[in-house]
């Protein structure tokens, strides 16, 4: 098992990247920043899991990264306190504030 690189209560900001396979990184999440709340285990990244690698695919931690809606949509109306939660393969993750 690898040492993973984030924390719960960790600001991070998914890395704004295009993808020419399957990844679960939604395009609306991409260079927005959120806050690491839940560990979930490793499991072989969605680019490799698409192509049926199971077996021999690439392997990472996963997390579930809150975000305030207001920050992934500028013109959203909703409540201030208003979240989103999806979940990141390690890869698509930087530390907040870190250059792109």
């Amino acid at each position: 098992m690898a040492k993973r690189r984030f924390d719960i209560g960790d600001r991070v900001t998914v890395r704004d990247a295009t993808s020419m396979f399957h990844t679960r990184t939604q395009v609306f999440t991409r260079g927005r920043t959120g806050v690491v709340v839940e560990m979930r285990p490793e499991w072989v990244i969605p680019e490799d899991e698409a192509w049926d690698r199971m077996e021999t695919g690439r392997v990472e931690p996963f997390y579930v990264v809150q975000f305030d809606q207001k920050d992934l949509w500028p013109d959203y109306t909703g409540f201030d306190g208003d979240t989103l939660q999806t979940e990141v393969c390690e890869r698509w993750l930087e530390p907040a504030g870190k250059e792109q």
